[in-house]
C-alpha cells in the first residue's frame, strides 16, 4: 500500500512538472486550418484533424475561445511567450499565403476565375502585416493575438469554402497534391527564430522549476540548450530528482506546482474575458480598415506577395 501511495505521488509530480508552462514548437492552429481539405464520411478532413472552432457562431453571436487558443495564451504572461505565439501565427499565415498563391496559380492555368480567392489573399496579407506590427510587450498583446488569429481562421475557412464551390472533391485532391510541399527559405527562417526563442523560454522555465524544487543542475539546462536532450527528457530527469526527495518535500513541491498551474489558468481565463469584450466591434473596425486600405492600395496599383520573415 505504501508503494502504491508513493508511486501515485511520483506520477502526480511528473504530471505537475509537465504541466508547467512550457513552450512547444508545434505552432499555432491556423497553419492547419488553411489546408483545403476534403471531408470524409466521419466528418474529419483528409489530414484527420478536426475542424477548428470559430470565435463567432454562424448567427453572429460570440462564443468562447477554443481550447487550443486558450492553451496558447497561457505562456503569453511575459514578453518572450507573447513573441513566440505571434511569431508562430506569423509563420502560419505566411505558409498559407504561399499555399493560397500556389492554388490560385494552378486554378488560373486551368481556366478558373480566381478573383474571389485573390481578394481573400489580399485581406490575409493585411492581417499578416498587422501580426508583424503587433507589440509582444504591449498590455493588449493577448487581445491582438486572439483578434488576428480569429481573422486568419475566418479568411482561411472562406478560402477553403470558395475552393470547394469551384472544384469537385477529386479536383481538390489533385490541387492538394500540387501545393502540399511548401517550405521556402522564409519559412525556414521563421522556424529557426521560433525554435531559438522557445529554447530561451524553456530555459527560463527550468530555472523557475529549480527555484521551486530547491536544486540546480546547469548541465541539464546546457544539454537542453545545446540540443543534446529534448524538453521531455529534461522534465523526466527533473522528475527523477524530485523522486529522490522526502515525502514532505514532494508535498511542498506538489503544492507549489499546483499553485503555478492555477495561476496560469487564471491568467488565461482573465485574458480571454478581456479579449472577448467588444470583440465584434473590434472585428468590424478591423474589417473596415482593411477594406479601406485595400481600396487605396489597389487604386495606387500596388501589388503584394507574402512576407517571408521579418
Amino acid at each position: 500500500m505504501k508503494k502504491i501511495v508513493s508511486l501515485s505521488m511520483v506520477l502526480v509530480l511528473m504530471i505537475s512538472i509537465s504541466s508547467l508552462a512550457i513552450a512547444d514548437d508545434a505552432g499555432v492552429n491556423p497553419e492547419d486550418d488553411l489546408e483545403f481539405d476534403v471531408e470524409t464520411e466521419n466528418g474529419e478532413n483528409e489530414t484527420g484533424a478536426p475542424e477548428g472552432n470559430e470565435t463567432e457562431e454562424p448567427d453572429g453571436n460570440e462564443s468562447e475561445i477554443d481550447d487550443d487558443t486558450e492553451e496558447e495564451i497561457e505562456i503569453m504572461n511575459n514578453t518572450l511567450g507573447a513573441e513566440i505565439r505571434l511569431l508562430q501565427l506569423e509563420k502560419a499565415i505566411t505558409k498559407n499565403l504561399l499555399k493560397g498563391e500556389r492554388a490560385v496559380a494552378v486554378l488560373q492555368a486551368m481556366g478558373y476565375n480566381t478573383s474571389r480567392l485573390e481578394t481573400i489573399l489580399d485581406e490575409m496579407r493585411l492581417v499578416l502585416e498587422e501580426v508583424q506590427a503587433a507589440n509582444a510587450s504591449a498590455n493588449d498583446s493577448v487581445q491582438q493575438f486572439v483578434d488576428l488569429k480569429s481573422d486568419a481562421k475566418k479568411l482561411t475557412t472562406e478560402f477553403r469554402e470558395t475552393i470547394k464551390e469551384l472544384l469537385s472533391d477529386e479536383k481538390i485532391k489533385e490541387l492538394k497534391e500540387q501545393i502540399k510541399e511548401i517550405v521556402g527559405e522564409g519559412l525556414q527562417n521563421y522556424s529557426k527564430k521560433i525554435q531559438n526563442r522557445i529554447k530561451q523560454f524553456n530555459r527560463n522555465q527550468i530555472h523557475r522549476l529549480y527555484g521551486i524544487i530547491g536544486v540546480t543542475n546547469e548541465s541539464l539546462i546546457e544539454a537542453y540548450q545545446n540540443g543534446n536532450i529534448t524538453m521531455e527528457e529534461a522534465k523526466s530527469q527533473i522528475s527523477k530528482m524530485v523522486n529522490m526527495m522526502t515525502k514532505e518535500k514532494k508535498n511542498q513541491i506538489f503544492l507549489e506546482l499546483k499553485k503555478e498551474k492555477i495561476n496560469k489558468k487564471d491568467y488565461a481565463d482573465g485574458e480571454i474575458g478581456d479579449a472577448m469584450l467588444d470583440f465584434g466591434e473590434r472585428e468590424q473596425n478591423r474589417s473596415q480598415n482593411r477594406s479601406d486600405k485595400a481600396k487605396n492600395e489597389n487604386g495606387n496599383g500596388n501589388g503584394k506577395g507574402p512576407h517571408n520573415g521579418k
